[in-house]
């Protein structure tokens, strides 16, 4: 499912969320790994840090878009419970807009 949106030079924009994408509460949003082909959508979140909890190094692709964003990445290589454990400190900690 993508949302077309009118652009300015190029004509239509197709905004593509990444599979399983959702809002979690108001600026927290989860969902399966991010494609380039998202990248478009996820800059309409203004997002300011990605929560990346595998232990495989993060695409080089996906480090450039999020470095040209000025996102922070908080990588955790991380199994089952822990998981949990590292979401509830990052939320305490950081606020707003973690995806």
């Amino acid at each position: 499912m993508g949302f077309i949106v009118e652009g300015e030079d190029s004509g239509d924009v197709v905004l593509e969320p990444p599979p399983n994408f959702s809002m979690v509460e108001e600026g927290i949003f989860r969902s399966s790994f991010p494609q380039p082909s998202h990248f478009a959508f996820l800059e309409t979140l203004s997002l300011r840090s990605v929560i990346y909890l595998c232990p495989e190094p993060y695409p080089e692709e996906n480090l450039e878009f999020i470095r040209s964003h000025n996102i922070r990445l908080f990588q955790f290589g991380i199994e089952g419970k822990t998981v949990l454990f590292c979401l509830r400190s990052l939320l305490c900690f950081y606020r707003y807009s973690l995806y």
